[in-house]
């Protein structure tokens, strides 16, 4: 299930950055983007859960973290526009499918203190997501 959780929530994620005109960094994936603002996301899955006798009806949750990277000393209003916008790509309630498969952002997507390295100021975006499945 990991990989359609994948698949939707950086497809989604992929539509803003296109339109934001945006560079997004994948897990796994070594890249920096030089001198400009670029978006970094990693999936936090949580523990799977089940309801039933059987274990057929089953519970995906988890945490998307976005954080977007901006060079050091460019300011902030620009990153926090850009937070603010992800902020409401990603509604609370938000339903993303694929064939039979749906999955919700179950939070209001929460921006969190920035974090500043030696080149880069990065402030990171969470919020929580679910699908329900009946295997």
């Amino acid at each position: 299930m990991i990989s359609k959780i994948a698949h939707l929530l950086e497809e989604h994620l992929q539509t803003f950055a296109t339109q934001e005109n945006l560079q997004v960094v994948y897990e796994n994936i070594e890249v920096k983007p030089e001198n400009e603002i670029y978006l970094i996301c990693n999936i936090l899955p949580g523990i799977t859960t089940n309801f039933d006798l059987e274990g057929k009806l089953r519970t995906y949750k988890g945490v998307f973290q976005v954080s977007v990277v901006t060079p050091l000393n460019t300011g902030k209003e620009s990153v926090h526009t850009i937070v603010d916008a992800i902020i409401e790509h990603f509604p609370l309630d938000l339903e993303l499918k694929q064939d039979h498969f749906s999955l919700y952002i179950n939070s209001i997507p929460s921006a969190y203190p920035a974090v500043k390295e030696k080149s880069t100021y990065i402030i990171p975006i969470s919020m929580n997501y679910r699908a329900d499945i009946l295997i």
